[in-house]
């Protein structure tokens, strides 16, 4: 194998793939970045780790001998980066010896038979419900505004991912980890024949990185659908597989509830350095509660503790129905907050041990704000007040 590419190319691929190569394994070949050449046209590159495989569009290079090799991912990365040259050339002997020279540089690296690599059949990756079309920036958006709530908890492994659930035309991503659930829709503005209803549940680590690779406007075409047991996401630059999860999600459909004794309207941000200020005392212990008091267009909120002080905030606000006094997780709403776009939200209650559902509203002015569509939505579990 022997061939000649830009070193900014080689790196850029090089770069993306190795997302996917494993940082802990017992297995070399794992620790590896596939290079080949299908035709005498250019190169591709690959990472798998059995969990996540990241495959490159064929990337410009000159091939003078087509072949493959597997070359350590981050060996092969750091040669390559420290390479003085525009351009560098790899050549692979029989042994499996790559030689890197760029300029009056030349390195050589140990390689593995491209054979050992751990491809996906083809005919593994047919898709079995239709291709599904949507902007990478709006992929990336609904990942970043649901991922949060993906629980850590590995004995229910299936709340360890997202589900993409995709119904008369709407996608419908969906993350729950026991204390709460974030809720994101977007309806595609083109279907065909073949897209069929479908829901897979793809783990977090995938989400993770495939909206890493995004930019926030990247408006790239991305085609995605699903196999057996895998999930493709489809760019030109690049194609991005992930095994499914396997196992019952929950009915989230069944929970968001649209009645309230209590509705509260206020300003997004108000609310978010509040809470921020509120954090500070409750510090990092997780079961120690911030106190919301509702009533009269006020909303105070209150957090205390015996070894780190107090907080008090006094926040103007529009108000429905019953007074109330209810207790939560901080974080769990910061998140919230931190990731809807609009000046204001509003929180529906039924009372003070029950979860409450948060949605972004169009206007500034409470007496006039309306729910968005049905398109984000955010539901918390309250917790315990002191006895």
């Amino acid at each position: 194998m022997k061939l000649s590419c830009v070193k900014s190319v080689l790196l850029e691929g090089l770069n993306l793939v190795s997302r996917a190569v494993s940082a802990r394994t017992t297995k070399p070949i794992l620790e590896c970045v596939l290079l080949f050449t299908r035709t005498d046209k250019g190169l591709t590159l690959c990472g798998n780790d059995t969990e996540l495989t990241i495959t490159t569009a064929m990337l410009e290079a000159d091939i003078e001998t087509p072949g493959m090799i597997a070359l350590n991912a981050k060996l092969f990365t750091d040669i390559i980066r420290k390479m003085p040259g525009d351009y560098v050339t790899i050549e692979v002997d029989e042994k499996g010896v790559a030689e890197v020279t760029s300029g009056r540089a030349v390195m050589k690296i140990f390689g593995l038979p491209g054979e050992e690599f751990p491809m996906i059949p083809e005919h593994e990756l047919e898709h079995k419900n239709g291709r599904y079309r949507i902007a990478a920036s709006q992929l990336r958006d609904m990942i970043r505004q649901t991922i949060f709530s993906v629980s850590l908890d590995q004995s229910k492994a299936i709340l360890t991912g997202e589900l993409f659930d995709i119904q008369d035309g709407n996608l419908q991503i969906v993350s729950v980890d026991m204390h709460r659930i974030s809720y994101r829709s977007y309806k595609f503005p083109q279907t065909t024949p073949e897209q069929r209803d479908h829901s897979a549940v793809i783990p977090a680590r995938a989400l993770h990185e495939i909206s890493r690779i995004f930019s926030g406007d990247d408006e790239t075409e991305v085609t995605f659908y699903f196999t057996e047991n895998r999930v493709v996401f489809d760019t030109p630059e690049f194609t991005f597989v992930s095994r499914l999860l396997t196992g019952d999600f929950i009915r989230y459909d069944q929970i968001f509830n649209e009645d309230f004794n209590t509705l509260l309207t206020v300003d997004r941000l108000t609310l978010l350095n509040a809470l921020e200020r509120a954090i500070l005392v409750a510090g990092e212990n997780k079961q120690i509660p911030i106190k919301l008091s509702i009533g009269d267009d006020e909303l105070t909120v209150n957090a205390q503790t015996a070894d780190r002080g107090q907080a008090h905030d006094e926040i103007p606000c529009g108000t429905d129905g019953q007074d109330l006094v209810i207790y939560f997780n901080p974080r769990y709403i910061i998140d919230v907050l931190r990731v809807v776009e609009e000046e204001q939200v509003q929180i529906k209650f039924m009372g003070p041990k029950s979860a409450a559902t948060i949605r972004g509203v169009k206007a500034t002015n409470p007496e006039e704000a309306t729910n968005l569509p049905d398109d984000q939505k955010y539901l918390i579990v309250p917790l315990r007040g002191p006895a």
